[in-house]
C-alpha cells in the first residue's frame, strides 16, 4: 500500500478555517482544497495509505459506496499536479486507530466530493517574490 506526503520542497501550505491553500514556489500556481479534501490531505500527511483513509472515512460518513472513487480520484489529481510524493520506504507507520477516534459530525453525515481548484492569476506576482532568490541559508543570503 502506497502512502504519500506533500512535496514540501516545492509547496508551502496553510489551512484557513476548513480549507487549505497550497502555493507552488517553483511555478507560482496556487491551489485551494475544499474541507473534505483538506481532511483527506491531513490523513495523507499522517502517513495513511488510500486504503487506510477509506477505512477511516467509512467510519465517519454514510455514503461509503462513493468513497473509493471520490478519494482515489482526488489523490490522483493531487499527484497529477505534483503536490504529492510517495512516502519513502521506512517512513513511520500510520496510526489508523488515532484517526478513527476523531469522528467528524457523527454517522449521519455524507462525504462531499473533495475539490482541488488551481489558480494562475497571481503566478507572475508570486514568482517575483524575493523568497525565490535566496540560498538554503535563507534571506538575505543569495
Amino acid at each position: 500500500m502506497t502512502a504519500y506526503m506533500i512535496d514540501k520542497s516545492r509547496f508551502v501550505f496553510e489551512q484557513f478555517d476548513k480549507e487549505m491553500v497550497l502555493i507552488n514556489l517553483e511555478d507560482g500556481l496556487y491551489f485551494n482544497i475544499s474541507d473534505t479534501g483538506t481532511e483527506v490531505l491531513h490523513l495523507l500527511e499522517q502517513g495513511l495509505s488510500v486504503a487506510e483513509i477509506l477505512d477511516v472515512l467509512s467510519a465517519r460518513y454514510v455514503n461509503k459506496d462513493e468513497l473509493p472513487a471520490l478519494v482515489e480520484g482526488f489523490v490522483a489529481e493531487l499527484g497529477k499536479q505534483g503536490i504529492l510524493l510517495p512516502l519513502p520506504q521506512g517512513a513511520p507507520a500510520s496510526s489508523v486507530s488515532t484517526a478513527k477516534e476523531t469522528p467528524r459530525n457523527g454517522a449521519e453525515t455524507s462525504f462531499a466530493p473533495p475539490v482541488l481548484t488551481r489558480y494562475d492569476d497571481m503566478q507572475e506576482i508570486l514568482l517575483i517574490d524575493p523568497i525565490h532568490q535566496v540560498s538554503d541559508q535563507g534571506w538575505p543570503n543569495r
